[in-house]
């Protein structure tokens, strides 16, 4: 395998991630039955998430994107949960990474980016 190399290691993503910055076209994003999350990446096989409600490992969910043109579903399991912040106005922030069980189609823009401009996953 060919992956780049970062301070950890061996690249192991997979597929091209998008960071949150360029999800304006998420209008919002949902686990399971309405938990709100934003999504601070995406790629066609997982997210990286941040809610006010801990997650934890192994959890079976299904992240539900609305988007101008309905919405977008995608099931996994949660890989990784830690506290991300501690604000003293909303409480406890949590992060959690979700890995799809299938990959999903993402926005072809997504596809017309130059390899170096976005990180794989």
């Amino acid at each position: 395998m060919g992956g780049a190399m970062t301070s950890r290691g061996a690249e192991r993503r997979r597929h091209v991630r998008l960071p949150g910055a360029d999800l304006g076209w998420v209008r919002a994003a949902r686990l399971g039955p309405g938990l709100e999350a934003v999504v601070t990446d995406l790629s066609r096989g997982g997210a990286r998430l941040e809610t006010a409600t801990r997650l934890r490992p192994g959890t079976k969910t299904v992240l539900r994107l609305s988007t101008a043109d309905g919405e977008l579903r995608a099931s996994g399991e949660v890989v990784r949960a830690r506290v991300s912040a501690l604000p003293p106005s909303r409480g406890v922030l949590y992060e959690g990474a979700l890995r799809f069980d299938r990959a999903v189609a993402l926005p072809e823009a997504i596809d017309a980016r130059p390899p170096g401009q976005v990180k794989a996953r």
